[in-house]
């Protein structure tokens, strides 16, 4: 049967989900982006294609988070686009986030999708996401946990395969300190550290629009809008998703209406279309298509700070590629039994300087978005929440007692030179707590704003299908989905949930 189809956000999910639909040749599928459209890697801005560049905000939204933040002149400003402001970076341009991050592709893990099943998403157990993580892959790691042959190259930078004496000595440093070391820290063992793996090829990023826009681009049924905002869904009297609005009043008739904005354009566009939480839609004299009190709620995001050390130039030599290697461990510590909850992942951009960036990646931290306007232009209104549960603040600071150990350790002891934040003057933990919440920062890996569940159960926008609960021929794909948040950089999570749900969707 004929369907057509528009998916609004062109980022990790959409552009997966639009180049999977499309090869259904009975689907008419319309791809809107807000950003530009760079149609093939001769046409992308060069930022874009370069793996070894993250942290630039030349496609970015322009975000900020409503959390305090300390305006402090010794902080570490990577990341941070105004002193005292704490940036929500997110890609504006087709891929995504997935165009400008540091092409991380750590997979979640076993414990991440119980947590999914525990709150009821039964349908999202380990079984059944495997095959769609192997899926997208092309990793010739092989083996029974990986796929080859797929839309996303792999690459890890091992001894004898380009990996750089400094990052190598910080495996060393780690094994010394009592943390396993392994080169597939995308296997088995999630604990330890090991040689990242990213999906990069030839130094390119494979985003979703490169593995996977890229191929599609042929189809005559597949039609890619850029730099188009999505202002909201138009719905039938029976509550059936009928059109696309677009911000210059370009109405997209629709079968199927699919957002994948992201875990702050998807809440917003919900918001706007009448399905939200039934306070903020009569404040804004939003009609009320469908009252869900979650949207917008349980936002979720890993809280980082960035270790800063003098490093000699000489002996840490070239620069580039930056980042190498990833610690994953506990805040209980090495010899303990507690479950992964830190990354460790040290990386150099500028001459005689190390950062080290820290990340709570089980946070207990709750955040939330919500518009401020009827109008699609007006930033929203976002609230990340760092650090409020106090236990996320303990375990940084347990963390960078650890971090500095390994940094202090012998087989570092040619490069480093000096710990320069938080500095050697902050000694107790009370000292380093008023560090953090000085220097907060985010890993960048918001999520939950549309969260799975259960029709009624609190924050629960979408079910298992990603069906927007109390209308029809509407869904949500993207990261906003998750119920909670996995201990790893989300953007191959999102991908393989986006592989899923075009099977289901097809």
């Amino acid at each position: 049967m004929a369907r057509r189809i528009v998916v609004c956000g062109g980022g990790s999910a959409g552009g997966v989900l639009a180049a999977r639909l499309s090869e259904d040749p009975a689907n008419t599928v319309t791809l809107v982006e807000a950003g530009p459209d760079y149609r093939t890697p001769e046409e992308t801005a060069p930022e874009l294609l370069d793996a070894n560049q993250f942290g630039f905000t030349t496609h970015d939204w322009g975000y900020e988070s409503a959390d305090h933040v300390a305006d402090a002149d010794s902080i570490p400003m990577f990341g941070i686009v105004e002193q005292g402001i704490l940036p929500v970076l997110r890609g504006k341009v087709i891929g995504g986030s997935s165009s400008v991050n540091g092409a991380n592709a750590l997979r979640p893990t076993p414990e991440d999708f119980a947590r999914w099943t525990g709150l009821g998403n039964d349908r999202w157990s380990w079984d059944h996401v495997l095959p769609y993580l192997k899926k997208l892959e092309d990793d010739p790691v092989g083996g029974e946990l990986h796929g080859t042959g797929g839309p996303v190259h792999i690459e890890r930078f091992t001894e004898g395969n380009g990996l750089r004496p400094v990052m190598s000595a910080f495996l060393e440093a780690c094994a010394q300190a009592g943390h396993p070391v392994h080169e597939d820290i995308n296997g088995v063992r999630k604990r330890g550290a090991g040689p990242i793996p990213f999906n990069r090829k030839n130094g390119i990023r494979q985003s979703s629009a490169i593995a996977y826009l890229g191929p599609a681009r042929h189809r005559e049924n597949l039609t890619v809008l850029g730099e188009q905002t999505v202002d909201r869904v138009e719905f039938t009297e029976d509550g059936t998703a009928r059109a696309v609005i677009l911000a210059d009043g370009t109405v997209l008739e629709a079968d199927l209406v699919v957002l994948s904005a992201g875990a702050i354009g998807s809440p917003a566009i919900l918001m706007r279309s009448g399905i939200g939480p039934r306070r903020l839609l009569d404040r804004l004299s939003i009609p009320t298509v469908q009252c869900l009190e979650g949207v917008g709620c349980n936002l979720r995001d890993h809280p980082m700070v960035y270790l800063t050390y003098a490093v000699d130039e000489e002996a840490v030599g070239e620069l580039m590629p930056p980042l190498q290697t990833a610690l994953a461990f506990s805040s209980a510590g090495a010899a303990g039994q507690g479950e992964v909850d830190l990354h460790a992942l040290p990386f150099t951009m500028e001459p005689g300087v190390m950062l080290v960036p820290l990340a709570v990646v089980r946070p207990y931290s709750l955040g939330s978005v919500e518009i401020t306007s009827r109008a699609p232009e007006a930033d929203p209104r976002i609230r990340l929440g760092l650090f409020d549960h106090p236990d996320d603040l303990r375990r940084m600071v347990a963390g960078i007692r650890q971090i500095r150990e390994i940094m202090g350790s012998g087989p570092l002891e040619k490069y480093v030179r000096a710990e320069t934040w938080p500095g050697p003057e902050a000694t107790t933990d009370a000292d380093l707590a008023r560090a953090v919440l000085q220097g907060k920062n985010t890993y960048c890996h918001a999520v939950g704003t549309c969260a799975m569940g259960g029709e009624g159960t609190p924050a629960a926008v979408v079910d298992q299908a990603g069906k927007v609960h109390g209308v029809d021929a509407l869904y949500v794909v993207d990261a906003s989905t998750m119920p909670d948040i996995p201990a790893v950089p989300t953007n191959t999570t999102v991908m393989m949930m986006a592989e899923r749900w075009a099977d289901q969707l097809g």
